[in-house]
């Protein structure tokens, strides 16, 4: 199979969850077989056996998409027999050059919903969505809450392909980082990564952490990542924490990210949906249907894990985690206490991640899935595939 992957909203020199999963993706799908063209703003360092294309798009964004790019992608991937587009970053670009060139077109929705500040746009980017969804001869999305979405204003058959983590990269046996732990002596580090965006629940953790302080006084928190919260969430850190209790690494490469955590005795994904006003009346609607990279790579640490129970996360997590009622501070204290109070309870949930995440949820799960998800549709079976 030639496959074309266009991500042209997608800058994959940036450290994020969305160049995460594209770059992880197009690599799995590579090492199955597949010979893949990828085409995205700025492709990044070489992906080896991967030909990458970078794609200057108008700054001024319209509903269609520009004809000279079209003719432009069309002249360098004549050959390709399938195209598959991140839906949420395009303009229809996919879909006009499947109709160039003959081929079938596959729409992958991450985002059913847009999250943009300006209610004009949210509607103009969700109708754009949704008519590229009724054009796609199929659609992929990562979870069941937003296949459910999908479906409520596409026929189009829906397959679920969650995100996932490289166990290589993301291993127990990964050398730690050493942090600046401000004391002398032994701390027990409890950790998050990703961006410091409201609905991650940060400022949760950090709330949850001057609690912990008070039964684990050892306790140490590290924060891997940046965003724009981040200056907010380091004075609040200041106050809850103390000084020399907490870290923040702010923004990391990619490559950084496994030794942080392998430093680390205890991980948290305090995910706080009602913490975002947008995403809050979307969540509250639909439930939170995100597919978090963050917690992949978690599991994979072999590292044991208090999650808030939000979306499809504790699908993820059965019997492998500690769950908390999303946004709960004190429920998020009273399982990382529970943990670090517990290390043979701790050291069992870390194995079981560890082998859940092995057995159900590598990038290469998530390609085969893809691949089993191109078959289907283009064999005219029009199913569907849910995997899990």
């Amino acid at each position: 199979m030639r496959l074309l992957y266009l991500a042209l909203g997608r800058d994959l020199r940036k450290s994020d969850a969305g160049s995460t999963h594209t770059i992880n993706m197009v690599k799995a799908l590579s090492k199955l077989g597949v010979t893949v063209t990828l085409a995205a703003a700025n492709t990044g360092a070489p992906l080896p056996g991967i030909t990458t294309i970078d794609v200057e798009l108008p700054k001024k964004q319209t509903l269609r998409p520009p004809a000279d790019v079209i003719d432009w992608l069309a002249r360098r991937t004549a050959g390709v027999e399938l195209i598959q587009e991140r839906g949420e970053e395009s303009g229809g670009v996919g879909i006009k050059l499947a109709e160039a060139l003959k081929r079938h077109f596959i729409l992958e929705i991450n985002t059913p919903l847009s999250g943009h500040p300006s209610p004009v746009i949210r509607r103009l980017a969700d109708w754009n969505l949704r008519r590229q969804a009724k054009q796609a001869s199929g659609i992929i999305t990562q979870t069941s809450i937003s296949r459910t979405i999908i479906e409520s204003y596409s026929d189009k058959p829906v397959y679920v392909v969650p995100n996932g983590a490289d166990p290589d990269l993301f291993s127990p046996e990964v050398p730690p980082t050493a942090l600046p732990l401000g004391a002398p002596g032994k701390r027990r580090i409890v950790a998050f990564a990703g961006s410091m965006k409201p609905w991650h629940g940060v400022s949760v953790f950090v709330q949850a952490g001057a609690m912990i302080r008070t039964a684990v006084q050892d306790a140490f928190f590290l924060f891997i990542g940046g965003g724009e919260g981040l200056g907010e969430l380091t004075s609040l850190a200041e106050r809850e924490l103390g000084e020399g209790n907490f870290h923040f690494t702010g923004p990391v490469e990619p490559a950084e990210v496994p030794g942080y955590l392998a430093a680390s005795d205890l991980l948290v994904a305090p995910f706080a949906p009602d913490r975002d006003p947008i995403r809050a009346y979307q969540f509250a609607r639909h439930r939170m249907w995100w597919s978090p990279v963050k917690v992949f790579e978690y599991m994979a640490m072999g590292k044991p894990i208090v999650a808030s129970a939000a979306g499809v996360v504790p699908e993820y997590l059965t019997q492998c985690a500690i769950a908390v009622p999303p946004g709960d501070a004190v429920s998020l204290a009273r399982g990382v206490t529970r943990l670090l109070e517990d290390p043979e309870l701790a050291a069992t949930l870390g194995r079981r991640a560890r082998k859940r995440l092995v057995q159900n949820y590598t990038w290469r799960h998530a390609a085969e899935a893809t691949v089993a998800a191109w078959n289907d549709i283009l064999s005219g079976r029009q199913t569907v595939s849910v995997t899990k």
